[in-house]
C-alpha cells in the first residue's frame, strides 16, 4: 500500500480511538443518578427556604 496513505489510516484512526474515550466520558456523565433534591433546588431562594425547614425539623425532633 502506498506509505503516505497508510500514515493518513493510522492519523484517522488515532482520531477515531480519541474522540471515543471522549465520548464515553460524556456518556457515563449521563448515567449518574439523579437525585429529586438537586432538580429542585434552583436558585438561593429555595436553597434558603429548604435548609430553614430542614433545620426546623431537626429543632424539632430534639
Amino acid at each position: 500500500m502506498n506509505q503516505r496513505l497508510q500514515q493518513k489510516i493510522e492519523q484517522y484512526k488515532q482520531v477515531a480511538s480519541s474522540k471515543a474515550v471522549v465520548v464515553r466520558s460524556v456518556a457515563d456523565m449521563h448515567s449518574r443518578r439523579s437525585d429529586s433534591l438537586g432538580s429542585v433546588i434552583r436558585s438561593k431562594k429555595d436553597a434558603d427556604v429548604f435548609m430553614s425547614e430542614l433545620e426546623s425539623i431537626i429543632k424539632r425532633n430534639k
